[in-house]
């Protein structure tokens, strides 16, 4: 890349294999002088790389004195710097970036002249392997050894992207859309280690990988390994490892939590029989909450699960085991600290508080009257240690005995309605007095968990609420009965 600076007092050209910024001299009568060279990793002998704008080399003319400003231009991210254009004169030359010791050269530039500085860096960084796996997933095997013996920490990690040295400055987090991430590990004191990782790439995308490191006491000077290059291919679907956890559970449902690559996976196809013999099968997608409901208690059922890519590739289909509580079994279990350890299948805050409110109003004429009326019903589930014994809280069965339930206030999910496999009629309300006040459910919330509740004959919306039958009917339940405030 050229940088070319043009004034009465100066021309200052760089060659087209120096990405360099170039400090203003006023000697533009004779630039017939010149250097190029590398950064010398003084311990190992290899070329010491950075990124753009992480290295500087500098240039003091010797006839100005030590109180001279130097000089200075950016060195590439290969370690590389050149420029062709210096006022011929005797310098001092030194380099400025991630190392810990440089040496100094004092010489002559009449011409044309090779000139490589030797540093060592604060880190030394190496690529050992990289391994493509089916297609689109690198493992990818790095190692470290810090060189600087006045760090105490240092942050190491892997930076990629479909540039070419990527560094840094140009990279953002794996969560968000760039064209290089970054993955790091913070605030390690061992002074060498070794890391495996995996990252997932684009089909048909080459892709530029380097390791990172800085240590605590370098500023923001990033030390790097050599560029290595990787093309994703085709993806071999077949060959991805599906991992499922078994998330909250209930005596009949039980939501799903996958690891795999979900850039390549479309949709995830789950099948299964529930308790009434009904063969189930639901797409999911990534990234969204997957789910099974209506299974028989207390026990294990076999579900299938592909993986389907956009262009209509299958994994092939694999078993998972779901295992149900039993309906004795309480629906909020305890830690040890006394506070609730989950609300199966606790999603939704103000679905928890709408339940709170409901089984407090319940429990409350055998227990205690005061329940009923207490502006803090809401919070009975989360403050059950002080209010009452944990015998009291709701078990499964509890659940299930709901044949009628009110959902108030600002909810965004319905999954933690699965377990109420009775429920006959939803009534879903504005929060009122007690919690959301005047807030309503997400118009935007997921309506088709709503066809695991097969006994679910009407929906009554309160005021105010921005849903409506069209919304049902769109989500597949124009079989219920929608009544509008």
């Amino acid at each position: 890349m050229n940088y070319i600076y043009t004034s009465i007092s100066l021309l200052c050209l760089l060659s087209v294999f120096s990405f360099s910024g170039c400090e203003l001299d006023d000697r533009m009568d004779d630039l017939t002088g010149g250097y190029e060279g590398i950064l010398i990793d003084k311990l190992t002998g290899d070329t010491v790389s950075t990124e753009y704008y992480g290295a500087k080399i500098k240039l003091l003319d010797m006839a100005y004195g030590e109180v001279a400003q130097p000089l200075v231009y950016n060195i590439l991210p290969s370690g590389e710097y050149k420029n062709t254009k210096v006022y011929p004169s005797k310098y001092k030359i030194w380099a400025e970036g991630p190392f810990y010791q440089q040496d100094t050269i004092f010489g002559d530039i009449k011409q044309m002249k090779n000139m490589n500085l030797t540093v060592t860096p604060n880190i030394s960084l190496t690529i050992e392997k990289i391994e493509l796996k089916f297609g689109i997933a690198a493992e990818v095997t790095y190692a470290y050894e810090v060189y600087n013996p006045y760090a105490t920490s240092s942050d190491i990690g892997i930076v990629y992207g479909t540039d070419r040295y990527p560094g840094f400055r140009t990279a953002m987090n794996e969560t968000e859309s760039a064209k290089t991430y970054k993955r790091i590990t913070t605030g390690l004191t061992a002074k060498t280690g070794t890391f495996t990782e995996t990252i997932y790439l684009e089909p048909h995308t080459v892709y530029y990988l380097r390791a990172l490191g800085k240590t605590n006491n370098s500023g923001d000077y990033w030390n790097y390994s050599k560029q290595h290059v990787i093309s994703a291919s085709d993806v071999d679907i077949s060959g991805i490892p599906l991992a499922m956890k078994q998330g909250v559970t209930s005596a009949t449902s039980a939501v799903l939590q996958w690891t795999f690559p979900e850039s390549i996976v479309d949709k995830i196809k789950v099948s299964y029989t529930d308790k009434d013999g009904t063969t189930v099968t639901d797409l999911f997608a990534p990234g969204k909450s997957s789910y099974i409901a209506n299974l028989p208690y207390n026990s294990t059922t076999a579900v299938s699960v592909e993986l389907l890519t956009k262009t209509g590739e299958s994994s092939g289909v694999k078993t998972i085991q779901i295992v149900t509580n039993a309906l004795s079994d309480y629906y909020v279990k305890a830690t040890q600290l006394g506070r609730p350890e989950n609300v199966p299948l606790f999603n939704d805050r103000a679905f928890k508080m709408s339940l709170s409110k409901s089984y407090a109003e319940i429990k409350g004429p055998s227990v205690d009257p005061g329940w009923v009326t207490s502006p803090f019903r809401v919070e009975f589930i989360d403050w059950w240690n002080s209010w009452a014994d944990p015998t009291n809280m709701p078990k499964n069965q509890d659940i299930e005995n709901y044949t009628a339930f009110t959902l108030y206030g600002e909810t965004k999910s319905l999954l933690d309605l699965l377990p109420f496999t009775n429920l006959e009629t939803l009534t879903i309300r504005r929060g009122e007095d007690l919690f959301d006040t005047g807030l309503a459910i997400d118009p935007q919330v997921d309506l088709t968990v709503l066809k695991k509740l097969k006994k679910l004959s009407t929906v009554e919306i309160g005021p105010g609420v921005p849903l409506t039958e069209s919304d049902f009917n769109d989500a597949g339940l124009a079989h219920l009965t929608i009544i509008k405030h």
